[in-house]
């Protein structure tokens, strides 16, 4: 519930001015539940590939949202829109590969990839005081590396686990 609630508060960001105050009450709520989702889900013992794969589902639906909402007022290059593309394309080749290989969809929750979200959502706070475009290439470049080691990690695993915290910690049975 926690996590499909993101996908609620990432769509009311559409009908805000963005940056607004309304737009920062909806983003809090969403950020909030992404930060709290996983470690209830663990406490709790309810944590499943299926919870793993709804929380990038709703991670990917928020961020889809801040960009429809905050990039038409942005000057961003066509370059960056290409890199953005990249992203994309990495994180569904990471997710299909490790489909074709388990026979079902697992996204990672690295500590890289931990690392990053703080910086993805807080995307909307750095473009007041750094250009959007070197922003765009900072994090397209990270956020290629961290889909590069969730690639490397489906390769190196026997068994899916979206709790693997790096490629250096996977272990063959």
């Amino acid at each position: 519930m926690i996590t499909s609630s993101r996908f609620v508060f990432a769509a009311l960001l559409l009908f805000t001015a963005p940056l607004s105050v309304m737009f920062w009450v909806f983003y809090g709520l969403a950020a909030t539940s992404d930060l709290i989702d996983g470690p209830i889900s663990r406490r709790l013992k309810a944590n499943t590939n299926f919870g793993a794969a709804l929380d990038t589902s709703a991670d990917i639906f928020f961020l889809i949202c801040i960009m429809v909402c905050v990039f038409p007022i942005l000057e961003i290059t066509t370059q960056s829109y290409i890199l953005i593309g990249f992203v994309f394309l990495f994180k569904i080749i990471s997710l299909a590969y490790a489909y074709l290989k388990f026979k079902k969809i697992v996204s990672y929750h690295t500590l890289l990839t931990k690392f990053l979200a703080l910086f993805i959502f807080t995307f909307p706070i750095w473009v007041a005081f750094i250009d959007v475009n070197i922003i765009v290439i900072v994090l397209a470049t990270l956020q290629n590396i961290a889909y590069t080691e969730e690639l490397l990690i489906t390769r190196k695993s026997e068994i899916p686990d979206a709790n693997t915290k790096s490629v250096f910690s996977v272990r063959r049975d």
